[in-house]
């Protein structure tokens, strides 16, 4: 009986020591790369060089990792997924007509494979846990980032190599293009974790913090596409909050700061609105413009580039063609020749033409439809505003050229839109339990999983 006893007993510590299976293996590397690209987010305003190991790390993992069936089942259900291939699929297309050199179209693809990304992280980040951590991951660097502008300006933290910021443009990491569009996202985020807080606390705390990047942006530091993209969330978040008063309340708040800023001369968004309206008479006057004018420039990247559309309209000039057709353009012009007309709208459609800029305008229309049928009013909310803030800086800039608002674009597409479950889902509020969407036949995730009869 002593004996049966023993055996059974080691037999059970066996068991219990022995080594996971492979389902176990798997399940951990998968929760490996999540946290890669949780850390994604979190380098994105920080370091081009992290970003781009987190990149080749989440790649490697999706084509050695398996499960290609469930893991193109979740791509093909999302609509933004297939929106965002379809946008991909215009750079193969437009290698086969470009007027582009060899480097130029080269360039030009590996920029656009950022792109892949948005599909990539439809099945690895389904879960809502993992796409709260990637964004608190985001708002975590914005805060140091702040943290750290604040200090530049106080003149606290003196000038150094590994920093960007001055006083007079106290960045952290980034340029202050960038910077500002970014924090002005922060700050959209903030208040929209505020609006959903369970407590008072909370809500006043993350409520300071969403004030505080709003100063950032307007007051401290001189990156005029962040003030038009703050300007345009926060509209947007009043609506969110207060429907049609919230924007009276809106028009109220920008018609206060607009007189706050006229008798405010001295203040940095005065001085950038008035060295902007200088810029614009002096390019309207007919005056070459200066290297360190930011609008002359761009005025001049207008005219040039919408008459290279004009000459090819339909189709555009393929894939790296912009920087030759710009250069011959500029010849007879005398304009200096340039690789990014600094208009992502306008870039789109001076290569692909208007079937290019009809693809590219479709991805947004798609995601702020399928921004609706997200789990909870924080991912729906946060979906669209990040599609208007990245419409808004594809006016101003070239979002899918710069690598790091390209690279903040698909990753937060990717993230948000991964908690997609199909249109016969039910919500949950983001901030209740797990935030997680209960999607028919799987209780326990927000995960675009099977959706029948498609």
């Amino acid at each position: 009986m002593l004996d049966r006893r023993l055996l059974e007993r080691a037999a059970s510590f066996g068991h219990s020591t022995a080594i996971p299976g492979p389902r176990t293996v798997g399940e951990r590397a998968e929760n490996v790369v999540k946290w890669a690209a949780v850390l994604l987010g979190c380098s994105i305003p920080v370091s081009v060089a992290a970003d781009n190991v987190l990149l080749a790390f989440i790649l490697l993992w999706w084509i050695a990792g398996g499960g290609y069936r469930d893991k193109l089942a979740a791509i093909r259900h999302n609509p933004v997924a297939v929106a965002t291939l379809a946008l991909f699929s215009l750079y193969l297309v437009g290698t086969l007509y470009t007027i582009g050199d060899r480097d130029d179209v080269q360039d030009a693809l590996t920029k656009a494979l950022r792109l892949l990304l948005i599909p990539a992280l439809m099945p690895l980040m389904c879960e809502a846990k993992w796409r709260k951590r990637g964004i608190w991951a985001f708002q975590g660097s914005m805060l140091v980032a702040l943290l750290l502008s604040y200090l530049f300006w106080l003149g606290a933290l003196p000038v150094n190599t590994w920093l960007r910021g001055t006083e007079l443009d106290p960045v952290a990491f980034k340029a202050h293009i960038t910077h500002n569009v970014f924090m002005a996202f922060a700050a959209f985020l903030f208040a929209l974790a505020a609006a959903d807080a369970g407590t008072r606390r909370g809500r006043l705390a993350l409520l300071a913090l969403s004030a505080a990047a709003t100063v950032n942006v307007l007051v401290m530091v001189p990156g005029r596409t962040g003030h038009i993209v703050l300007i345009v969330l926060f509209t947007y978040f009043l609506f969110c909050q207060f429907r049609a008063k919230g924007l009276a309340l809106a028009g109220v708040a920008l018609g206060v700061l607009a007189t706050v800023v006229f008798l405010s001369p001295g203040t940095m968004l005065h001085k950038r609105i008035t060295m902007a309206d200088d810029e614009f008479q002096q390019w309207r006057a007919g005056a070459p413009p200066e290297l360190t004018s930011s609008i002359g420039q761009r005025m001049g990247f207008l005219r040039n580039t919408l008459e290279v559309i004009r000459d090819n309209p339909a189709l555009g000039v393929g894939t790296g063609g912009f920087a030759a057709a710009y250069a011959a353009r500029a010849i007879r012009t005398g304009d200096a020749p340039t690789k990014n007309p600094h208009n992502e709208m306008l870039m789109i459609t001076a290569q692909f033409g208007v079937a290019g800029l009809a693809v590219f305008l479709c991805l947004f229309g798609t995601q702020w439809w399928l921004a609706a049928h997200l789990p909870g009013r924080f991912e729906q909310a946060a979906a669209r505003g990040l599609v208007l803030t990245i419409v808004v800086a594809s006016i101003l800039t070239s979002t899918l050229v710069d690598h790091a608002e390209g690279l903040f674009f698909v990753y937060m597409s990717g993230l948000l839109f991964a908690g997609y479950g199909g249109r016969g889902t039910r919500e949950r509020p983001y901030g209740s339990g797990d935030g997680s969407k209960v999607a028919p036949g799987n209780p326990e995730s927000g995960a675009p999983a099977a959706r029948r009869g498609v």
